[in-house]
């Protein structure tokens, strides 16, 4: 990183810093109407009169609503870094911006280097030729001052420096070719298009090739048409989950901040801002309905079933313990149901309660590795989650439970049901699939215990030799019993 400095300017003149887009990288106002909406809908409704007096008296009545945690928001080092050093070399420094009050005395509390703050006061709203007005009041001797915007000219132009960040380095030879003394905060490399692609979880679709199962079991893999339609619905499918996946990130930006890995994902921080990944959440959804509609009513009413639990799980049963592992395992099962009705395949009530319980007891390996983590950190709470570390044995309990009750309804299923006997010459051979599910089941537990299993089983199996392995003995039962 490079270390700016201003040495170049006198020591008596103030370092101005705005916040929005300068000293963090996201907009404070985007951020709180989010973190309203997702948590205090309820009140947020209450602001909308507030909505019709300005922005100043919208950032007032959003800040009253829900106050932006200072910790959770993305800030940018190298401005950090340039406040520091500016401090360490007897400089005043100040947060100027067109946030409310209330924010920007929360920010300089929590960072601290700041001698003050200046933020909008319900009434008006501090930004451009305003900021300027109240910036040369207060400063008549002049000052520094460090945005990112086109709304920042006036103010750099008037000022006895500028530190140009963000997008604001766009404008560095206007305002040199205007004799103002410019400094830049090089700008961090972008990549968009991998920003996005890690943002939709396209690798996530890897999920949903659940829907094709149906094909396989009712023997119409062969049925081109069938195939057609059901990747025609995989695409829209996927689509839907993406634009969950990002809804889902908006709805938890302060946890996912909080979070040693998550805290990387592109709007956590601050790559993409939240009202471009909004924007792009609806689009998908739009267009991912519209394609279900098309393919089949009763694929749509699966889908728009699947779209409300998953928004449900995000705003609220994801905080509940044990329901949030019921949920994940409804909605994985859903994603068999849509490759059935799909094409129009009758639900197979064995097929759809193991997929249950063998989903409902990955989700719980999962939880069950991060209670075990916390514990063994002292830890007395889990952030975002509605489970305790010292929960660690229900997590177990319950996962192993789940575990068996796949692998009965499985041999269940084998022994009971005419349609095997039906549909291949050899079932014996289908005995080997329950017996290799349950080992790779025990793995997977003992590897979670041992909180060695560091990522969604499902990506591990994708990525571990053995569980291929597992794969490929069951697939080979199946030819044989054909």
């Amino acid at each position: 990183m490079k270390v700016l400095d201003l040495d170049c300017f006198d020591r008596q003149l103030p370092l101005i810093c705005d916040l929005d887009g300068t000293l963090i990288k996201s907009d404070s106002l985007h951020e709180n109407l989010f973190d309203a909406f997702f948590h205090s809908p309820q009140q947020l409704i209450r602001t909308i009169p507030n909505w019709l007096k300005g922005r100043a008296a919208l950032k007032e009545a959003l800040a009253n609503v829900r106050s932006i945690e200072p910790e959770a928001l993305p800030y940018r080092e190298q401005m950090l870094e340039l406040i520091r050093r500016a401090k360490a070399a007897g400089r005043e420094t100040y947060l100027v911006t067109a946030a409310d009050q209330s924010i920007a005395n929360d920010i300089i509390s929590y960072l601290g280097g700041f001698d003050g703050a200046k933020g909008s006061d319900g009434s008006s709203n501090l930004r451009s030729r305003r900021k300027l007005q109240w910036l040369q009041e207060r400063f008549p001797e002049g000052f520094i001052y460090a945005g990112d915007s086109a709304a920042d000219l006036p103010i750099w132009e008037a000022a006895s420096g500028a530190v140009l960040v963000g997008n604001g380095v766009q404008f560095e030879s206007q305002l040199r070719e205007a004799g103002i003394e410019v400094r830049t905060v090089d700008p961090e490399k972008r990549h968009p298009v991998k920003d996005w692609v890690s943002e939709l979880r396209i690798h996530q679709w890897s999920k949903n090739v659940l829907i094709f199962v149906p094909l396989f079991l009712g023997r119409i893999i062969n049925d081109f048409h069938a195939v057609l339609k059901t990747a025609t619905g995989f695409l829209a499918f996927g689509l839907i989950v993406s634009a969950t996946y990002i809804i889902n990130d908006l709805s938890d930006l302060e946890a996912d901040r909080a979070h040693a890995t998550k805290r990387f994902r592109a709007i956590a921080a601050g790559r993409i801002s939240v009202i471009s990944g909004f924007l792009a959440s609806l689009l998908m959804l739009a267009a991912g309905i519209a394609m279900a509609l098309f393919l089949h009513p009763q694929f749509a009413l699966v889908v728009s079933v699947y779209l409300g639990l998953t928004l449900a799980y995000s705003f609220r049963l994801k905080r509940d313990a044990l329901l949030d592992v019921t949920v994940i395992g409804s909605l994985f099962t859903l994603r068999i149901v849509m490759g059935q009705v799909l094409n129009g395949l009758a639900l197979s009530p064995w097929l759809l309660s193991f997929s249950a319980m063998f989903f409902v007891s990955l989700a719980l390996a999962k939880r069950h590795v991060e209670t075990m983590r916390a514990c063994s950190q002292g830890k007395d709470i889990i952030r975002g989650r509605g489970y305790l570390p010292d929960d660690w044995p229900l997590t177990l309990g319950y996962g192993l439970a789940s575990a068996s009750t796949s692998i009965v309804i499985m041999l269940l299923f084998l022994a009971l049901e005419p349609r095997v006997t039906q549909l291949y010459h050899n079932p014996a051979w289908l005995y080997v699939a329950p017996l290799a599910v349950f080992i790779w089941l025990q793995r997977i537990w003992l590897l979670s215990h041992r909180m060695e299993l560091h990522e969604d089983p499902i990506f591990f199996a994708l990525n571990d030799k053995t569980s291929w392995f597992i794969g490929a003995i069951i697939a080979l039962a199946f030819v044989m019993a054909m």
